[in-house]
C-alpha cells in the first residue's frame, strides 16, 4: 500500500485526468457556438473533456459548430474532480497518520 500522501495525490490527479480526458463522459457545463450560415446562436450543453483533444467526436457531430468551450462552472467542476478529490484523499492520509 502507498504510504506517502504526495505520491497518492500525483497518482490520483493522473488517474482522474486520464479518466476524464480519455473517456467521453458528458459531465461538465459548456457552450456550443453554432453558425449555420443564416444565423449564429449559442446553446448550453454538457460537454466531455475528451472533446477538447478529439476523442469521442464523430465528424457529423461537428456540423455547423463554430466552437465549444466550458463555462466557469464547467472549469470549476473540472478542477474539483481532477485536483480536489485526489487532494482530499491525500489530506485524509496525512491526517490518519
Amino acid at each position: 500500500m502507498i504510504k506517502k500522501p504526495l505520491v497518492v495525490f500525483v497518482l490520483g490527479v493522473l488517474l482522474m485526468a486520464a479518466i476524464f480526458f480519455l473517456i467521453p463522459i458528458n459531465l461538465f457545463d459548456g457552450e456550443v457556438h453554432f453558425n449555420t450560415g443564416l444565423q449564429q446562436f449559442t446553446e448550453p450543453l454538457k460537454l466531455s473533456l475528451s472533446y477538447f483533444i478529439g476523442i469521442g467526436i464523430k465528424p457529423g457531430d461537428l456540423k455547423d459548430v463554430e466552437s465549444f468551450n466550458l463555462t466557469p462552472a464547467g472549469y470549476a467542476m473540472a478542477v474539483i474532480f481532477i485536483v480536489g478529490v485526489p487532494g482530499l484523499i491525500a489530506y485524509r492520509m496525512t491526517m490518519k497518520k
